[in-house]
């Protein structure tokens, strides 16, 4: 198909989409080809083998036809478009049709291993040409037998086959297009004269080839160079579209915009036709390109564009007008009607969610929009683009996420812009910001973290040991499976053929998994070991090797490390099979076979899998026997049961010949499937796990986060209460406050860390909180208390110490608050403690309690001079007081620094 939209693969970025899967009825017709291409074929591959002429122009015709189709031009309608019918024309015209059966085959080999599409895209594709190429022929043919062979009607025959390919193909592919992506036909542009046409031309010189290499091949260089220009010229659509959309969002870009705003106004002004204009602008994307990335930014923009495109009718023109700012052309369209489009495109992006890697819950986006019409609101581009800007940028000052007509109303500065949309509702068109009262979860817990792809080891990264090791292993293993190739004893090539496509179908089945991939490859290779010796190990390793690169696209030293390490296990399983006929000669091949079979799966299992232990063991710097045991010795009763299978697959080919290989292809293509379930449900398995740890995660936070604000709270209500105690004896208002302040100084100057300071400074606090429990009969007493008074106020500290308790997350200060009358001598209260089985921070707060009180003037006495009290506080020192302490007190408290008026040290705060 040289230009046919051949792949129902790529889009118009030309990615692969192999994995949706393909609608009910185009799933049916995807079956109803391929059975007709296999009755169609099957007959004629059971001739293989009986047939030696064409077999060098088959080999020259499919290579060249898979490496042109490897030039793809992409379509913006989902197409692609080959020179590929060149070369095809001339197989179908030369060659016998069990070789051009094959032809299909060959051709798209390289192209998925370049791409990788999904398999029922490259089978459908391998079936569509399989048939074109089959009615070429049969048309060649055809005419070629009913006239005269002169070399008009060569002509004649060549037309005709040309005209068949060109028209089996399109109609295969049409229905499929149809069914898969749901265009229609004129839709697709498969039976466009520009379509027709340039196929049939790149066909007629097909034929032309044919021609060349029936005479005299040497010309065909001088027919094929102008390919290259046909192939450039093929582009000049697909750089004209990109010449005017923008690659990012697949809408319009601004310079096409330009020119169709023109067009249009001119067509509008000369018949009197409306024509509105509508400009959009996504809010706050810097928000969320610093949140989620600027990957999440990206999404957003092609999601809004892909809103657009399902809004808007197939005459409108969406353009992307800036880096957030979108502009839509209404022909057609007054300004009332536009309002209402524009209103159904911002409910619809308000509401719509998106999926992005950096957040483990989609997000939202808004977009404010400003309409504009002619010629109510302008005359000529310029005035209309502006006018619209203007409507915008009132929406955005007016809350975003809403749509403004440019002459609903006169632009008005708000005296104070409103603060950020805090969430997007999905009705109605926003919300109040939250009071400033309430914070927002920090940045750093709100953000999801980015996820990280989990890689495998890095096996060969080439260290030098590692090189030696690798280099040594690639080149014994290419060298003998080189002379294996050239020396073996093999010539059943059609079934070496057969094995090594199967092999091939077999890898490329493999399933992926994190640090590898499973297949049932490996029964190929050991069934190959017993069928064709040594002479298949070469071609095997190369077949799994390349198919594995085309999955990965590991490093060439990797692929050839590969290559080493297959070819030397099939060598090795081969010497099994070999051992086994010599050891056991006569009528027993069948038993020896089998149970050789189970021997060899063993050997290549122990070959390959102590070369890849190897070469981890000597990159992680680990021991061998540890690596072998622990990653790759669980998978010996495989190893066994592939051998097992493929000796009975040689004992089956002995009877049934190249039909056993596809007999016991079944059951394999089963375990894989049976794999791929078990690993299916494994993978939904771990994603349930993931998503729950994910919801966990995002409870936890939360919880943290209440917890905090819980904290903060209660902390508040407690100093509240702190501050009610003071606040029952004038004299001692602030007591609490500069108690605290008092004990960090001293707390800092005996080098307390910053964790034992927070502790020491809520103790210092909440010290006299249980004072609450006090009648004030007793707290506010002017004489002397009684003892059974004062036994009553010795129990604040221990009540202190209870309600602190209840808040539980203070339960470290507990016993600061509890025991801060404690004395230094051990009489005093509520426990007697004596010393150092004084808490530190119970010591600290008793000290700066009792300066604080004699610095203050109380109901019963007046206040004592700052020198009067630091000498009171040195003669208790060691009996009431902690020497140490007090020495820190000192050390910062002055006598210089006083105020005269208030008596109380200027630096009680100082650190």
């Amino acid at each position: 198909m040289s230009a046919v939209p051949s792949s129902i693969a790529p889009d118009v970025h030309g990615a692969p989409s192999g994995s949706p899967k393909l609608a009910p009825r185009a799933a049916a017709y995807f079956v109803l080809i391929a059975l007709v291409t296999g009755a169609a074929t099957f007959p004629l591959l059971s001739r293989l083998g009986t047939h030696s002429r064409g077999w060098t122009t088959f080999v020259v015709l499919a290579v060249i036809a898979a490496v042109a189709q490897l030039f793809v031009v992409r379509t913006p309608r989902n197409q692609s478009y080959h020179t590929t019918i060149v070369f095809l024309i001339p197989a179908a015209m030369l060659l016998p049709p069990e070789l051009v059966a094959l032809v299909g085959v060959i051709q798209h080999i390289p192209e998925w291993l370049k791409h990788r599409y999904a398999w029922y895209i490259e089978t459908f594709n391998v079936c569509n040409w399989t048939l074109s190429m089959l009615a070429a022929y049969a048309c060649f043919h055809g005419v070629m037998q009913l006239t005269p062979g002169d070399h008009v009607d060569f002509a004649l025959a060549g037309f005709a086959a040309a005209a068949a390919i060109v028209g089996v193909n399109h109609l295969l592919m049409a229905p499929m297009l149809h069914l898969a992506r749901g265009h229609s036909m004129r839709e697709s542009g498969l039976f466009s004269y520009q379509s027709l046409s340039t196929d049939v031309v790149l066909a007629m010189l097909g034929v032309a080839l044919a021609v060349l290499w029936s005479t005299n091949p040497w010309l065909i260089p001088f027919a094929v160079a102008p390919l290259l220009l046909i192939h450039r010229s093929l582009s000049v659509p697909q750089l004209q579209e990109e010449a005017r959309v923008d690659a990012k969002t697949g809408l319009f870009n601004a310079r096409h915009f330009a020119a169709a705003l023109n067009e249009e106004l001119l067509r509008a002004e000369r018949f009197e036709r409306p024509l509105s204009l509508v400009m959009a602008d996504l809010d706050l994307l810097r928000d969320i390109n610093n949140t989620y990335g600027h990957l999440a930014g990206d999404a957003v923009l092609q999601g809004i564009a892909e809103v657009f495109r399902s809004h808007l009718r197939h005459y409108d023109v969406p353009a992307r007008f800036g880096g957030e700012e979108f502009a839509i052309l209404l022909p057609e369209t007054p300004p009332e009607q536009a309002f209402e489009i524009a209103e159904r495109i911002r409910r619809t992006v308000a509401a719509r969610a998106y999926d992005v890697e950096t957040s483990s819950e989609p997000i939202h986006a808004t977009v404010s929009i400003g309409v504009a019409g002619f010629p109510r609101d302008g005359s000529d581009a310029n005035e209309l683009i502006h006018q619209a800007d203007l409507a915008v940028y009132r929406a955005k000052l007016q809350g975003r996420n809403r749509v403004l007509d440019a002459s609903s109303e006169p632009l008005l500065m708000p005296e104070k812009r409103q603060g950020r949309l805090i969430a997007v509702p999905e009705d109605g068109d926003h919300v109040v910001p939250l009071p400033p009262q309430v914070e927002s979860m920090p940045e750093q817990e709100r953000r999801h973290p980015r996820p990280h792809a989990m890689n495998g080891p890095r096996f060969l990264s080439l260290s030098r040991r590692l090189a030696v090791f690798v280099g040594i292993i690639s080149a014994i293993g290419l060298a003998a499976s080189t002379l294996g190739a050239i020396y073996g004893q093999s010539t059943d090539w059609i079934g070496l053929v057969a094995l090594v496509a199967l092999v091939g179908a077999g890898q490329a089945l493999a399933l992926e998994v994190d640090d590898g991939s499973i297949s049932v490859s490996a029964v190929g290779s050991i069934a190959g070991a017993a069928l064709f010796g040594v002479r298949a190990a070469l071609a095997l390793a190369i077949t799994i090797a390349a198919v594995e690169w085309s999955a990965r696209r590991s490093p060439f030293h990797y692929v050839v490390f590969n290559v080493g390490t297959l070819s030397l296990s099939s060598l090795a399983a081969a010497g099994v099979f070999a051992a086994g006929k010599f050891l056991v000669p006569g009528g027993s091949d069948k038993y020896v076979f089998v149970v050789a079979g189970i021997a060899a799966g063993a050997t290549y299992f122990m070959v390959n899998m102590s070369l890849l232990s190897a070469v981890v063991a000597i990159e992680g710097h680990e021991r061998w026997t540890a690596v072998f045991k622990e990653r790759f010795a669980w998978l010996a009763t495989h190893y066994l049961v592939y051998g097992f299978i493929a000796g009975v697959i040689s004992v089956g080919y002995e009877s049934a010949n190249i039909w056993a290989l596809a007999v016991f292809a079944v059951p394999l293509l089963l375990m894989r499937k049976t794999q791929e379930a078990y690993l299916r449900h494994t993978q939904r398995s771990a994603q349930k796990l993931r998503a729950a740890a994910e919801t966990i995660q995002t409870q936890n936070v939360s919880l943290e986060h209440a917890n905090k604000l819980l904290k903060e709270r209660s902390t508040a209500a407690m100093q509240s209460l702190s501050a009610t105690v003071d606040a029952r004896d004038a004299y001692t208002a602030g007591h609490s406050r500069r108690v605290q302040q008092l004990a960090l100084a001293i707390g800092r100057e005996l080098g307390l860390s910053q964790a034992e300071l927070d502790l020491l400074g809520h103790a210092a606090l909440f010290h006299d909180i249980g004072k609450l429990a006090i009648p004030d009969a007793i707290l506010l007493k002017p004489a002397s208390l009684t003892s059974e008074e004062w036994e009553l106020m010795q129990r604040h500290a221990d009540e202190g110490a209870r309600i602190i308790d209840r808040l539980g997350f203070l339960n470290d200060a507990v016993p600061a608050i509890r025991h801060h009358h404690e004395r230094f001598d051990g009489t005093g209260y509520p426990d007697g403690l004596r010393g150092e089985e004084i808490p530190l921070g119970a010591r600290i707060i008793h000290v700066a309690d009792a300066l604080d009180s004699m610095l203050t003037t109380r109901i019963y006495r007046a206040a004592r001079p700052a020198s009067e009290a630091l000498d009171e506080l040195r003669r208790a020192s060691g009996s009431q007081f902690c020497p140490r302490c007090v020495a820190a007190l000192e050390r910062i408290l002055p006598i210089e620094g006083m105020d005269e008026d208030d008596k109380r040290p200027r630096v009680l705060v100082a650190s």
